[in-house]
């Protein structure tokens, strides 16, 4: 049986961007995060027997806050490649939504998905 923890829609205000408004004006992000947990043991109602996504959560907001990225495929990368290496997981699915990317047009979100597997 596999096991999914997901995180939707973490919601962020940061100045990651190519464009210079982006880096001087800020704007929203939004993240979602899903890991399929590796158990040691059989599932449990105990927080020891798994992951605890405030941990995944605290994760995401170190790497987002820690610097200004220019583009969100590498900040997606970066928190995926992160979660792999420090958590047992089989994957970690990042994705990434500007609701306000600098784009001429009418548009609900620019997107972008990593999915990093050990």
């Amino acid at each position: 049986m596999e096991t999914k923890i997901k995180i939707n829609n973490i919601q962020l205000f940061g100045f990651h961007g190519v464009d210079t408004k982006e880096k001087t004006t800020g704007q929203p992000f939004e993240i979602d995060i899903e890991v399929s947990p590796i158990y040691d043991t059989p599932i449990s109602d105990k927080l020891a027997h798994t992951l605890d996504y405030t941990l995944l959560y605290d994760e995401v907001i170190t790497i987002f806050s820690q610097r200004r990225y220019n583009l969100i495929e590498f900040l997606a990368n970066k928190i995926a490649t992160t979660i792999i290496s420090k958590y047992k997981v089989n994957n970690c699915k990042v994705v990434i939504r500007k609701p306000n990317a600098p784009i001429k047009g009418d548009f609900d979100s620019v997107e972008v998905e990593v999915m990093s597997n050990v």
